[in-house]
């Protein structure tokens, strides 16, 4: 039943595909035009039947890799395109078939079909872990049993958003990693981040200040004690000399965090959240630090969208401790429409 049901979702993702790529450049009223051939999509539906299963795509998913698994893809579904090719070769249809619609509907069903599958496979092992754990877990009272449940909901609604993101960001991904490099140093870089439960990860971002910034800060700070005590108190300085023009740029817009979608893939952040912190920041916390060690930190959160670095300290954390104490689905999705909004005006942001 489950090969039946991916064979569906194949074939509709290569009609889909077909039509969608109508959209990119070709005028709308007439699909004799745009070289669209609905014998040639049926076909390679009809293709895909037999080819796909021949490259193991639909067979043993739990046990394979997503580098298998998308690999396999990518191959198979070249396979039907070669054949769909060849078939207009020897039928003398290509002239009825434009090249540049028949590469646009490659792209987009190979992408439908990659985000397809790399979903699935998240979602199966988020969901085979949560069974493993489901047991020990009763065992363990409600409460627990309502943590967990709540941390499997947030983990779908990251996967169903951050995939399909990461996706469809891909081409931005490589402008700005082009964009960064141009002074020479990494285009990405991880800082050391507290996540849920103590654990720590390397929180990504989009580099934004000078390769040597460790030492111009250490310098900045040694001999101006203003940004020394707005340090401290802050843990970041407004009028920062190490950030880059190109990092200005980033920061207002929120550019440099797009690669933190990477991290909620991964599961050590989430869409929403509180904000990942350092080590010497959980101190700040005080007696509130359980409820940020019990969350998983965020992209955005309802820091961000109330001020975000207007805000001090103190009201951070009591926001932090807020969304984690009044957590709801509803309470998620607002905040993402809020960052939207936020974003968009670039409000808090330096």
């Amino acid at each position: 039943m489950d090969g039946f049901f991916l064979r569906v979702i194949d074939g509709a993702l290569i009609v889909v595909g077909a039509l969608g790529a109508l959209h990119f450049g070709f005028p709308a009223d007439s699909l004799s035009y745009t070289g669209f051939d609905g014998l040639l999509v049926a076909f390679a539906v009809a293709l895909a039947l037999s080819v796909f299963p021949a490259c193991g795509l639909y067979r043993g998913t739990r046990e394979r890799s997503a580098v298998n698994l998308m690999s396999r893809a990518i191959v198979a579904w070249l396979i039907v395109q070669a054949g769909g090719y060849a078939l207009l070769f020897v039928l003398h249809r290509l002239h009825l078939v434009r090249g540049l619609w028949f590469v646009y509907w490659t792209i987009i069903s190979g992408l439908g079909m990659l985000l397809a599958r790399t979903l699935a496979l998240a979602v199966l092992k988020l969901f085979v872990r949560f069974g493993r754990r489901a047991r020990s877990v009763a065992a363990q009272g409600p409460v627990v049993a309502s943590r967990m449940m709540r941390l499997a909901f947030k983990r779908v609604f990251d996967l169903a958003l951050s995939i399909p993101l990461l996706f469809i960001l891909a081409p931005l991904f490589v402008i700005l990693i082009i964009i960064v490099k141009r002074d020479g140093g990494p285009a990405i870089f991880g800082h050391v981040r507290v996540g849920r439960d103590g654990t720590r990860f390397r929180c990504l971002k989009f580099r934004t200040m000078v390769v040597d910034a460790e030492e111009v800060l250490r310098e900045t700070l040694a001999r101006d004690p203003e940004a020394r005590a707005e340090w401290m108190r802050d843990f970041k300085l407004k009028n920062d000399v190490r950030i880059t023009p190109v990092g200005h740029f980033l920061r207002r817009t929120s550019l440099d965090e797009l690669p933190q979608l990477w991290n909620v893939l991964r599961g050590e952040m989430s869409l929403v959240g509180p904000r990942p912190i350092v080590d010497q920041e959980l101190a700040r916390y005080g007696s509130d630090a359980h409820y940020y060690l019990m969350s998983t930190p965020g992209i955005t959160g309802l820091w961000q969208v109330s001020g975000r670095s207007n805000v001090d300290y103190a009201q951070r954390v009591s926001l932090d401790v807020s969304y984690v104490k009044q957590w709801s689905p509803l309470l998620d999705f607002g905040i993402l429409l809020r960052t939207v909004k936020v974003v968009m005006r670039r409000e808090g942001a330096y």
